[in-house]
């Protein structure tokens, strides 16, 4: 606990905070504030999930840190947070990479500095939300929530292409994210009423109906990370993003080493109650990751 509240909720809602904050310096004459203020808040976010990592049981399976609060109760929707030994650990990599992110763009980002920097600080703190969050609601507001600072940085700080690479990983995620809630409202109904993630690992559920719900997580997942044959978005982003700034800028850094990762996590800890053979889809996709970071933009 930090003055009264929770690791895992500082964790998320401290980089989200701060960039705010950083928001409010405003234009670039205030770029040196701007700069400062996101470099204390990424240091400070990554600070906090250390004793996450220091505190955290490698004796047992069940979910650690455990925070529950009533959200939406007409619906049975909780603010619901936990991590295991997996998301534990990326929590970690996502806010070490932070202030790595808010470094390598100190001289290398000239315009909109404060935009840019809260865009990454609001997504850090969105990734640790989808690690950490145990309620399919609240995972699916954090996994959708992430995107939007994506998509901006594609759209203002991307190359000459930038406003059609947006769009078109917009389009293409958007198709993602109405599979996965059309699933999600079936586990819902099938569950009795229940958005608790561990609920649905213990369902019975017949056969067919996995693997429909499969298909449609794995169809969301796989335009996020991208797969074949719904990846043509990224060589267009990747470009965008990457234009300007090389294997230096924050973007690289971030959605190379921690952004795709989250997808990977979402295959592992969403689909597990699912068909066993979403763990060889994972492997594919993880290789697939692998391949693209050694072909993508230098």
């Amino acid at each position: 606990m930090i003055f009264g509240f929770s690791l895992l909720s500082v964790a998320i809602w401290l980089p989200i905070i701060f960039g705010v904050l950083v928001l409010a310096t405003g234009s670039d004459r205030n770029a040196p504030l701007a700069r400062v203020i996101a470099l204390i808040g990424a240091i400070l976010g990554f600070l906090v999930t250390i004793p996450l990592y220091v505190g955290f049981d490698k004796m047992t399976s069940t979910m650690q840190f455990v925070e529950l609060h009533d959200w939406i109760t007409h619906f049975n929707i909780h603010y619901h947070l936990g991590v295991d030994g997996i998301s534990v650990l990326f929590v970690l990599l996502n806010s070490f990479f932070t202030p790595l992110v808010v470094i390598a763009g100190w001289k290398v980002i000239e315009k909109r500095v404060a935009q840019y920097l809260a865009a990454f600080l609001i997504m850090s703190g969105l990734v640790n939300g989808v690690f950490a969050s145990l309620d399919a609601v609240l995972f699916y507001v954090f996994w959708e929530a992430m995107l939007i600072p994506m998509f901006i940085i594609i759209g203002i700080w991307g190359g000459p292409n930038r406003v059609y690479a947006a769009v078109k990983f917009f389009l293409y995620t958007f198709f993602g994210s109405v599979l996965m809630l059309i699933a999600l409202l079936y586990l819902y109904i099938q569950s009795g009423g229940s958005f608790a993630i561990l609920d649905y690992h213990q369902m019975a559920i017949p056969m067919t109906a996995q693997i429909l719900v499969f298909i449609a997580f794995f169809m969301a997942f796989a335009v996020k990370v991208p797969m074949f044959p719904v990846h043509t978005w990224l060589p267009d982003a990747r470009r965008s993003a990457y234009w300007r700034f090389c294997d230096t800028s924050g973007n690289h850094a971030e959605s190379r080493g921690v952004w795709l990762h989250s997808l990977l996590y979402a295959y592992r800890a969403r689909c597990q109650p699912l068909p066993c053979w979403c763990d060889d889809c994972a492997v594919v996709d993880r290789s697939g990751i692998h391949w693209t970071g050694c072909i993508g933009p230098n």
